[in-house]
């Protein structure tokens, strides 16, 4: 009996009521959660100790990395602050810098350079870049990262994957291409659990789109952040690329955890790097699942900053939208879901005539119609569906939605 209790003893020792244990946060993530308002400039924290770091401390850190990867939320507009002004250290402190951006497509390099070597105003850039159509946020957003750029004469590199190629794989699957498009993939490498996890956690909130199921979902993640990395490899690896610092901006899912371009990058090219995430701040933060949901570090830093106010972003209703040349028109490519748009009864497939009474041919066109209405606000739109018109009432989201 005394043996046993003795035993009993020892687990309770090691295993201290282990069922009702809560799982303790890394010490970054309590930091973080540590943060009240108002919120500094310089909210840097170096992860995994959770170190309050100085953006000068951050720089020399950076200092000795070959390509640094900066992600972002696109609609933020302290994102692309911060971009510019690691871009600056960077180029203050000597380095030959080039920039990677998940904004633009391989096939766009020759407009890119053009607009590098000043050769193009700016508003003969967005028409020949088809910026509406490439990416579709406010250009003013990145304004100063792409001034900067032609300023300086740096090299803008265009990183992303052909869109079609992307929209047949989260349809089709990589099975079913053609060979003519599979001989376009990158290599692949789909056997990585935890972002295979990662990304279903994200699928959740794109179900009932292209993506059928999640496989092909999954695959056409993969794609964008394969062809990203060996864009920026394959360059890097050339004789231009030579002594270059790559600073690549994109979107906070592809740098987090390292596990998107970052990791498939290193795969072909290992060569030092460093990967920053910048995150807006909010109430409640620490229980964030993005900060702590993976057993791998979110990132070599993470930058916490103001967010934009509501009433300077872009209303948005919900629709990802395809432009087409011939005829000129606007079509619906997908619906989001719980969003205006469809609450409306848009549909894929509708291609938008008119909204308000202005007629619709380019991208630009809707977006300004849309911008120029107060949020909560009414829109008519005019739709094309099985060939009938079609009057559609939108209300735009109000600054609380």
């Amino acid at each position: 009996m005394t043996h046993f209790l003795l035993c009993l003893t020892i687990v309770f020792l090691f295993f201290p009521f282990s069922g009702c244990m809560k799982k303790v946060p890394p010490p970054w993530v309590s930091n973080i959660s540590a943060l009240t308002p108002p919120i500094g400039q310089e909210e840097i924290f170096r992860i995994p100790e959770g170190d309050r770091i100085t953006f000068k401390e951050a720089l020399d850190d950076l200092h000795l990395a070959r390509v640094i990867f900066i992600g972002e939320t696109h609609d933020q507009i302290e994102h692309h602050r911060i971009q510019l002004k690691v871009l600056r250290g960077l180029i203050e402190s000597g380095k030959e810098v080039v920039i990677g951006m998940e904004m633009f497509q391989k096939s766009q390099q020759p407009i890119l350079d053009r607009w590098s070597q000043g050769l193009l105003a700016e508003e003969e850039f967005l028409r020949e870049v088809q910026w509406e159509a490439t990416w579709g946020m406010d250009y003013p957003l990145y304004k100063g990262i792409m001034d900067e750029a032609r300023d300086r004469r740096l090299k803008i590199l265009g990183l992303n994957v052909p869109r079609e190629l992307v929209r047949k794989v989260a349809q089709a699957g990589m099975e079913n291409l053609s060979v003519e498009d599979k001989e376009r993939l990158p290599g692949m490498d789909l056997g990585d659990r935890e972002h295979r996890a990662h990304i279903e956690s994200v699928y959740k909130g794109h179900e009932g789109g292209l993506a059928r199921d999640f496989e092909k979902f999954y695959q056409a993640q993969v794609l964008w952040d394969e062809g990203m990395a060996e864009n920026l490899s394959e360059f890097l690896s050339s004789p231009e690329g030579q002594g270059k610092t790559a600073v690549v901006l994109a979107g906070n899912g592809h740098i987090v955890h390292r596990f998107g371009i970052p990791s498939r990058f290193y795969r072909r090219m290992p060569i030092p790097y460093k990967t920053i995430v910048l995150k807006e701040w909010s109430m409640g933060m620490g229980d964030d699942p993005m900060l702590a949901k993976s057993s791998l570090p979110l990132a070599d830093y993470l930058w916490i900053t103001h967010p934009t106010p509501p009433e300077k972003k872009r209303p948005r209703i919900g629709i990802v939208l395809r432009e087409e040349e011939e005829p000129p028109g606007v079509w619906i490519e997908r619906v989001i879901p719980k969003t205006p748009a469809e609450k409306a009864g848009l549909l894929p497939g509708d291609r938008i005539l008119a909204v308000d009474g202005n007629e619709i041919k380019r991208l630009r066109d809707l977006h300004d119609a849309i911008v120029q209405k107060a949020r909560g606000k009414k829109i008519i739109m005019m739709i094309l569906r099985d060939s009938l018109e079609k009057r559609i009432t939108i209300t735009l989201p109000s600054l609380e939605n």
